[in-house]
């Protein structure tokens, strides 16, 4: 029997007068319902307001529907969308004073709904449940079930890939993709598991508060920060299951602090690239611009969980915490407060990479240990560095770089960003194409001598950032200054 089924057979018989299911997956939810009542030989109804079939005596109101129950029999009624009249009085009373009379008769009313709307009334009287993504045994399940109604058989390997690449859909959705697969020309063989890659990437799509992207980053596209990539190296194959056999916990995740444009966003995609593991974007901002910003912290929480192991990406995170002693700030304080405490708890492998530009915002529970495996801070690049983010962006460009004399730029850019390292590339490059000619170092030197870096604006900023890093987090690059001096010597 299902966890859930179970909890729900627990409940009825012990007496619960209302349960809140929190699920989208209505037809799953009924049928553990009906399950868990079967366990026990009592009977389920399903209510809508629409007066489904199913619905006890074909009651569409809601006030008959409390009548009607008054002589209900041991059981449960599954109520569909009933989070709507929640804040009618008049339905609440009426469900007040129905629920002594459903204890007694051990009857039970299940409200399934895809949102929490929770009155204060009903705080003391509610069991509240969630219906999680299908499980990786659920969807072999539904997997095999359909193969065997497409009368086909896979390898067990296969299989286990298919299962695999499910993971956060629902029932429903996997149903339809699984059967789209099995159905399309040709048979389905390992490159249609793209099918369903593609499936999942849309049902993230429909998140207003998650992002997926797609892994076309690695760690040799990212100038510079040889500590953080030496780190993500050690742990390249730390979601293994050698790993877990060794005695190794999954890693938590990072925290990126730094100066502006100096590659913290392109790490955190060339961690997930590096790992090969999808990569999703949280965006606090929409989480708080929600109708229901704890609903919405809580279901990315959810869904990042089901497609473990995965790398979730938090992009200046500090601006998305902002506001928590200002106006408002119940909100942010409680979405916070789940957040951090996600962090420190979570089971699943959700490696957590996130960014940060100002201290002064940042608030410091995220830098308890704990929350996060390592805290770096990414600096400005030095000259060295500076070399290797122009390389990098020339050959991007399908320009090889040693026909260019990058020891000169790197030097003429001090106190450059990586992203203005590659403005100065790009706009060199304009430059020669305006006038039908290949670019050259001189287009690149005049275009970066026009640019004023960022250096120049918040230099008092970047400084005491520097002296906040210096005892509270690991310096991402390495010092080269103890290089420079043994190759002057």
């Amino acid at each position: 029997m299902h966890p859930l089924a179970e909890e729900l057979k627990l409940m009825v018989s012990s007496g619960y007068p209302l349960v809140y299911l929190l699920t989208h997956e209505e037809e799953r939810a009924s049928r553990l319902v009906a399950e868990a009542m079967a366990s026990l030989e009592l009977k389920t109804s399903i209510w809508s307001r629409t007066g489904g079939v199913k619905s006890p005596a074909g009651v569409r109101d809601p006030a008959q529907l409390f009548e009607s129950l008054k002589d209900a029999k041991a059981g449960a009624t599954v109520l569909l969308d009933f989070h709507f009249y929640l804040e009618d009085p008049d339905v609440l009373r009426r469900m007040r004073d129905l629920f002594p009379v459903l204890s007694k008769n051990g009857h039970c009313l299940v409200i399934v709904a895809p949102l929490l709307v929770l009155p204060t009334e009903l705080e003391k009287e509610v069991a509240l449940l969630e219906l999680g993504f299908p499980s990786r045994e659920e969807l072999d399940h539904k997997f095999r079930q359909i193969c065997a109604e497409e009368k086909v058989i896979f390898p067990e390997d296969f299989i286990e890939n298919v299962v695999r690449a499910a993971r956060g859909l629902t029932e429903t959705e996997a149903n339809r993709v699984f059967t789209k697969a099995l159905r399309k020309g040709g048979g389905f063989k390992l490159d249609d598991i793209s099918l369903i890659l593609e499936e999942k990437k849309k049902s993230i799509r429909k998140s207003e508060v998650l992002e997926y992207f797609e892994l076309d980053e690695q760690l040799d596209h990212v100038g510079g920060l040889e500590e953080v990539k030496r780190w993500v190296q050690s742990r390249s194959r730390a979601f293994d299951e050698e790993a877990r056999k060794f005695g190794l916990p999954a890693p938590k995740g990072l925290l990126l602090i730094g100066v502006q444009g100096c590659g913290k966003s392109l790490t955190a995609k060339a961690v997930a690239g590096t790992w090969r593991l999808p990569l999703i974007r949280l965006d606090l901002g929409a989480v708080f611009g929600s109708s229901s910003p704890e609903t919405a912290i809580h279901r990315a929480v959810k869904v990042s969980e089901s497609l473990a192991p995965v790398v979730l990406w938090v992009d200046e995170i500090e601006k998305g915490f902002a506001d928590m002693g200002g106006a408002g700030s119940g909100n942010a304080t409680r979405v916070f407060g789940s957040f951090v405490t996600w962090l420190q708890e979570k089971q699943e492998a959700v490696f957590v990479v996130a960014t940060a530009n100002e201290v002064a915002n940042l608030p410091p529970e995220l830098l308890r240990k704990g929350r996060f495996d390592e805290t770096f801070f990414v600096d400005l690049p030095d000259v060295h560095e500076r070399q290797v983010v122009l390389d990098i962006h020339l050959k991007k460009r399908d320009r090889d770089p040693a026909g260019f004399d990058l020891e000169r730029l790197a030097r003429q850019s001090e106190h450059f960003s990586g992203a203005e390292l590659e403005q100065g590339v790009v706009a060199g490059m304009y430059r020669a194409f305006g006038e039908e000619r290949e670019v050259t170092t001189e287009d690149i030197g005049k275009e970066l001598s026009e640019i004023i870096p960022l250096y120049a604006t918040y230099e008092e900023k970047i400084k005491a950032l520097r002296e906040w890093a210096k005892t509270r987090a690991r310096r991402a690059s390495l010092d080269q200054s103890l290089v420079d001096l043994f190759d002057q010597e």
